[in-house]
């Protein structure tokens, strides 16, 4: 009855739609055609217009500092120590200085140096404008060798598709975000090169003497690509890139052997046939090649192992966030673009198009990898935006097919004007997420402890701020979240220093590790179970003990005693509901 009842309602609407479809066809067709450039041209401008507003729509928010992610303010610093010619040295244990391995900290500091002597701006100013947009044309440069690989080997629509992924998709724009200093943008676009070379090096036909050279010239760019992310990322960049390249070659081979398997009953010829699709040559250059580099650098074998150990088991044991394993969360965060990303994937299943395959085992390997290690996730995107490029290609064409299709386009255009909806109110409210930026009362703060303190003071706090004190404060935290590190010893005293009733307590700990001040914030309340966690007290409460001296702090019930003493009260924001409680409070050891 019901199908009856849906056949009548169909045929009833039919003719509505056929003629609706007619008046749309026949109005397009009034409209004034631009040539098939002007429209590339327009459409490449506007996503470029689109990736950069998103990337630094944050900025507008006046009440955050710029630089996001706490790792960020540790490239920052690094920067301005090369900008002012005293490059800092290697951390507390480490064997050798930053002069490697330090992401965007050295381009940002020769870009700020060269735009200060043109434009006159002092190092500091120059800066932070390099640090404002050097992010956002790095993802936006990705974006348009995502768009040049996905026409080169797809077709346009691919490639302009997937370029719109790339703009709106959550995690690019993070990334590429101004402010964003971490190495994670600049090492994307490396890691994307080489792959993209790799690829290429199966059909670059360059000939030089009726010689075809295109696989060594594809292999030489990815062996220069994989010295570059060696450069700013020490051995992990390389192996990464490494590793994609396997699972392409890998899947490649495993699918062609069992389509072979049904023509060809010899197991050597199947073997040959299979190992004939896969970049043999260009894949032995670099095999080679790592190899060679690895046996040179065997000394540091222990170092990579016990590296690779960790991130594999810190998934289960790690409390940070990032080091830990895959959630629902990490999926969602893909938004629309996720289902896309699923037909994209069926396409390459059903039709067993090289490129579709290539982008769907680039895909999957740092799926693999990403169970383990959540941040890995980052270097699946390019192979997930021409996923999604390809998933909307095949998409448009079926909304074109069968009854209904105006109804279809509408509805598909809808889904991306929500997309673009979502990233931009995702963008906007980046500089506020907790934790990220630190907000008016914490910059504050940190003048004060860089303009009214001494240059040789230590300064305690959970490790969270540590690279905001270094920064911003231009003073030395006692932990932080990687160049003074922390372990178990410094975080269940950290912990004890904010549990404590007792002054006394705190200031012995503070003498422990040489601090001289300690600061308390509001933000430290919303990390309670883990700083608590880390001293192994307060099982199964969700906040501080209203005694405790981080509350008392706060609440102003504690000014002086037990060897502390407060200094300094951020002043309340406008409209507060609690004048008298101050986010961020500043002690002071006042006896050793």
């Amino acid at each position: 009855m019901s199908e009856m009842f849906w056949q009548q309602i169909i045929s009833s609407l039919s003719p509505w739609l056929e003629a609706a479809t007619v008046r749309w066809e026949a109005f397009l067709a009034k409209l004034p055609r631009l040539p098939s450039r002007w429209l590339l041209l327009i459409s490449v401008v506007i996503l470029v217009a689109i990736a950069c507003l998103l990337r630094c729509l944050h900025l507008f928010d006046a009440n955050h500092y710029y630089i996001i992610t706490p790792d960020s303010y540790f490239f920052d610093w690094v920067s301005r120590g090369v900008l002012a010619g005293s490059p800092p040295p290697a951390s507390p244990g480490a064997e050798a200085a930053y002069t490697l391995h330090s992401g965007l900290a050295y381009p940002l500091a020769y870009i700020a140096k060269a735009v200060s002597s043109i434009l006159g701006l002092s190092s500091a100013d120059a800066l932070n404008l390099v640090s404002k947009f050097l992010p956002p044309t790095i993802g936006v440069v990705t974006m348009a060798l995502i768009y040049l690989f996905g026409a080169r080997i797809c077709n346009r629509r691919v490639g302009l598709l997937s370029a719109l992924a790339w703009a709106l998709m959550s995690v690019p724009v993070v990334v590429g975000a101004a402010g964003y200093l971490d190495r994670d943008g600049l090492s994307l676009l490396l890691f994307t090169c080489g792959a993209f070379l790799f690829y290429l090096s199966g059909v670059w036909h360059i000939k030089v003497r009726d010689r075809d050279v295109g696989w060594l010239v594809a292999g030489a760019g990815v062996l220069v690509t994989e010295a570059l992310l060696y450069i700013e990322w020490s051995f992990a960049g390389p192996v990464l890139l490494l590793w994609v390249i396997a699972a392409y070659c890998v899947g490649r081979f495993l699918l062609e052997y069992l389509d072979v398997m049904e023509s060809e009953s010899h197991i050597r010829r199947r073997l040959a046939a299979s190992i004939g699709k896969v970049n043999l040559r260009a894949l032995a250059l670099i095999v080679v090649a790592n190899a060679l580099a690895a046996g040179w650098n065997f000394h540091l074998a222990g170092s990579w192992y016990h590296t690779a150990m960790g991130i594999v088991q810190g998934g289960a044991k790690s409390t940070i966030e990032e080091e830990q394993g895959l959630g629902l969360g990490d999926l969602i965060g893909f938004q629309f673009f996720l289902i896309p990303m699923v037909v994209g994937l069926y396409v390459a299943g059903k039709k067993r198009v090289e490129s579709s395959i290539f982008f769907s085992c680039w895909f999957i390997g740092i799926f693999i990898l990403a169970i383990f290690a959540r941040r890995v996730l980052i270097y699946a995107m390019p192979a997930s935006c021409l996923l999604s490029g390809v998933g909307l290609a095949f998409l448009w064409d079926w909304v074109k097919q069968g009854l209904f299709h105006p109804v279809k386009r509408v509805g598909m255009v809808v889904l991306l004007a929500l997309a673009l909806v979502l990233s931009v109110a995702s963008a906007w409210s980046l500089a506020t997420v907790t934790a990220i930026s630190p907000d008016q009362q914490w910059q504050g703060a940190l003048a004060y402890l860089r303009e009214e303190t001494p240059t040789d003071s230590v300064i305690m706090s959970q490790w969270s701020w540590g690279y905001w004190i270094l920064d911003l404060g231009q003073r030395r935290p006692v932990v932080d979240n990687g160049y003074y590190g922390y372990n178990a010893e410094r975080l269940r005293d950290v912990g004890l220093a904010y549990y404590t009733t007792d002054p006394a307590e705190a200031a012995q700990i503070m003498n422990k590790y040489g601090a001289h001040y300690l600061v308390f914030s509001e933000l430290d309340v919303k990390f309670a179970p883990t700083i608590m966690g880390g001293a192994n007290v307060g099982q199964g409460l969700a906040n501080f003990p209203g005694n405790s001296l981080i509350m008392r702090s706060l609440n102003g019930e504690f000014e002086s005693g037990g060897g502390l003493e407060v200094v300094y009260r951020s002043p309340p924001e406008p409209n507060s509901s609690s004048p008298n409680e101050p986010e961020v409070v500043v002690l002071r050891l006042t006896q050793t």
